[in-house]
């Protein structure tokens, strides 16, 4: 929005300049040629590259005063947070020098308080309305005393100091003071509109400079908290993935020591202490799961996993892991369908495939009610492989379709969700990430609640084309490489 806005400055500027260019036209030579010069270095000042506020205020106030005929130039600058007025430039005329030298008080970087309401710079910053004066001490106030501010006066040569607002984008961001020596103490109402509309000029270089300064210094911020962000990232990384696995060892142990307790018991156990049992080896099953995505999860996002894709047949290794789960579908009264049909070999790396098929098989199982039916089929147009695994379970609403495959995505947190599913909602946003690695796309259908619902994803196909270039869908680890946790069922 900055830099936009400072685009717009510029034009602004550039359109004033034309516009004081074709007023002057009917000046005088001399007139015509003074203020013909101020417009060039103004020019050159709103199309150089914008470094410093101060450096830019200087070069105006010395553009000014010098080619205007001042004998001083100063701009002061509104400071928001501190509510003052701060001189920030003074031209650098020769009278300037030889009175600062002879006072030996340097007037840049004196802030006047925006209270100050005796102080005339302090009024025109106000109320926007230009004044003159014939006293110095109108316009230093309280910096020096009225006796003081007579005598800088006289070694200045200063006869009167016109204060004109400087504004820009409906604003006042500060004013600037021209000072006349004694011998030319009037301002004709042409060249005072003249003055008024550089003075509108100086305004918007001045503004651009600072919005220009504003860009650079959030870009830098910005820089600074992207790399702190990324810091932080990383150890978050290696808190989780250390935390995960301390948390995996003696999980696994307490699961082992409550399945011996609940089967291998060698005293009898009363049907409250197996049901406590049951429930100690279902929660401890349902945290090392939780381990296991979280550690996968920090493996994936921080690049410490590698893609190795090989030509394989789909159906194969889908045959497989159905093998694997049959018991716990059993278990549960579900029967697991696969469609068979002639497919080309897939181009992807099998263990992630596998890691894929377990989250989403895992999940119809979950989600399936007793004695329904878990339908896994295929599909290829040539140029991709895709599976279906189709379940006539508890299904999804149309509102929550947008939750999917979104990290911690789970679709409902009560308790009694959770108890049942036992889900972490990290299975789809890994399964996601995985298929994305490999080039694929991951998606889900669903007609709504109690129907059900059917998960797909599609690889590519072993294609010469795709053989031949194989090298470069190789994903290689940053760092050591890590494999993935096994999917518990």
């Amino acid at each position: 929005m900055d830099t936009i806005l400072l685009s717009i400055l510029v034009v602004l500027g550039l359109i004033l300049l034309f516009d004081i260019y074709f007023r002057i036209r009917t000046r005088s030579s001399s007139e015509q040629t003074k203020v013909l010069n101020l417009l060039q270095k103004l020019n050159d000042i709103i199309l150089s590259s914008f470094t410093n506020v101060e450096d830019v205020a200087q070069k105006v106030s010395d553009a000014v005063a010098f080619d205007l005929g001042f004998q001083v130039g100063v701009i002061l600058m509104i400071d928001e947070k501190k509510q003052m007025l701060r001189r920030i430039a003074i031209s650098r005329t020769e009278r300037v020098k030889a009175a600062v030298a002879k006072l030996g008080f340097n007037f840049k970087g004196l802030e006047t308080p925006l209270n100050t309401i005796d102080n005339i710079a302090v009024q025109v910053a106000h109320d926007r309305v230009s004044r003159s004066t014939n006293s110095l001490y109108e316009v230093l106030k309280p910096h020096v005393t009225a006796g003081q501010a007579r005598y800088i006066q006289d070694v200045g040569d200063v006869a009167i100091s016109l204060v004109f607002p400087l504004t820009s984008r409906k604003k006042t961001i500060g004013v600037i003071i021209l000072s006349l020596p004694k011998n030319e103490s009037k301002v004709t109402d042409t060249r005072k509109k003249i003055i008024e509309r550089v003075i509108k000029v100086v305004g918007i270089a001045l503004d651009s400079a600072i919005l220009y300064q504003d860009v650079l210094i959030t870009g830098r911020e910005l820089e600074q908290a992207n790399t702190k962000l990324k810091e932080l990232d990383s150890l978050k990384d290696e808190f989780v993935s250390v935390a995960s696995h301390e948390l995996r060892t003696p999980m696994t142990a307490i699961r082992s020591y409550a399945w011996m307790a609940l089967h291998k018991s060698d005293i009898p156990l009363s049907q409250k202490l197996k049901r406590y049992l049951y429930r100690t080896l279902i929660s401890t099953e349902r945290l090392i799961n939780l381990v296991s995505d979280m550690l996968n999860l920090s493996r994936i996002e921080s690049g410490k996993i590698e893609i190795s894709p090989i030509p394989f047949n789909f159906a194969d290794l889908v045959k497989e892991i159905v093998e694997d789960v049959n018991a716990k579908a059993q278990e549960k009264k579900l029967k697991i369908l696969i469609l068979e049909q002639k497919l080309p070999q897939a181009f992807a790396d099998p263990e992630k495939v596998q890691q894929i098929l377990l989250n989403l098989i895992g999940n119809a199982l979950k989600f399936t009610f007793p004695g329904g039916i878990i339908t896994i089929n295929f599909f290829t147009d040539g140029k991709v492989v895709e599976i279906s695994i189709k379940d006539d379970g508890q299904g999804i609403s149309q509102e929550d379709m947008g939750k999917l495959f979104k990290k911690f995505g789970r679709l409902d947190s009560s308790y009694e969700s959770l108890s049942t599913s036992g889900g972490t909602g990290l299975g789809l946003y890994i399964s996601k990430n995985l298929v994305e690695l490999m080039n694929g796309r991951i998606w889900v259908n669903s007609e709504g609640l109690g129907k059900g619902s059917t998960f797909f994803f599609s690889l590519p196909v072993a294609s010469a084309q795709i053989l031949e270039n194989a090298e470069q869908f190789h994903i290689k680890s940053k760092g050591e490489a890590k494999g993935l946790e096994p999917v518990a069922i």
